[in-house]
Parts: structure tokens; C-alpha cells; sequence
């Protein structure tokens, strides 16, 4: 398992962006799921998610609301694992698994022990 990317929730993509040291957008996509512009950046061997809510109805319109910023840490694992995790973890699922646009896989979001989100991701190869 490893850490595939760090996800901030900003106002605007393009404006946090542009103070970025690394800008470069490799994926850019509107996903219906979570009513919210989404882009991947990446930065040598991680991605950073910029999430852009679009309405009142996005899983993170409130999240900004309060600032915004750095919102989650997303693995890369099989479902299984996951799901294990989650368990033995207790976790609190945020989410079932979905399909996510921009990552071209599946994604769960779990709440875990010190309130913090954790996103997995199963990635078709």
C-alpha cells in the first residue's frame, strides 16, 4: 500500500494553482458524484488533488466554507485491503466504494480514530 495523493479543497483551482511550485495539471475533470471540479497534480512520486466544490450539495462545500485546505491522505490498495483496514482500524465509512473520474478507479472514505478522512483508492491496471 502506498500513499497516492494529498487532497486539498480550494476555492478556485486555477487561483491556488498559480502559487504552486509544481502547476502543471496532469487530469482535469467535473465529477457529478461529488458536485465538484477536480484536478491531479503531480509532484515526482505523489499526486496532490485540488477539489473545487460547486455548489451547496458537494461532500465539501462546508469543509470551504471553514477555510478549506488540506482535507485528506488517499492509499492506493485492493478493496480488500481497504475494507480490512477499515474494520480493524474502526474506521467510520464516510462513503462506499464509487467510481472516481479522475482517478479512473474505485474510492471509499473512511473517518478514522484521530478525526481524520482517509480516501482508498483501487486503481484498474
Amino acid at each position: 500500500m502506498k500513499i497516492h495523493h494529498i487532497g486539498y479543497v480550494v476555492k478556485s483551482i486555477e487561483e491556488y494553482k498559480r502559487n504552486l511550485i509544481i502547476d502543471k495539471i496532469e487530469k482535469e475533470v467535473y465529477d457529478e458524484t461529488q458536485k465538484a471540479n477536480l484536478a491531479l497534480i503531480k509532484a515526482q512520486n505523489i499526486f496532490i488533488e485540488l477539489i473545487e466544490p460547486k455548489s451547496k450539495e458537494s461532500f465539501t462545500y462546508n469543509f470551504l466554507q471553514k477555510g478549506g485546505g488540506y482535507h485528506h491522505l488517499c492509499y492506493e490498495t485492493s478493496k480488500e485491503k481497504a475494507e480490512e483496514l477499515i474494520r480493524n482500524k474502526r474506521m467510520v465509512k464516510l462513503l462506499d466504494w464509487v467510481y472516481a473520474p479522475l482517478l479512473e478507479g474505485e474510492v471509499c472514505f473512511a473517518y478514522n480514530r484521530n478525526r481524520e478522512i482517509v480516501e482508498f483508492v483501487c486503481l484498474k491496471k
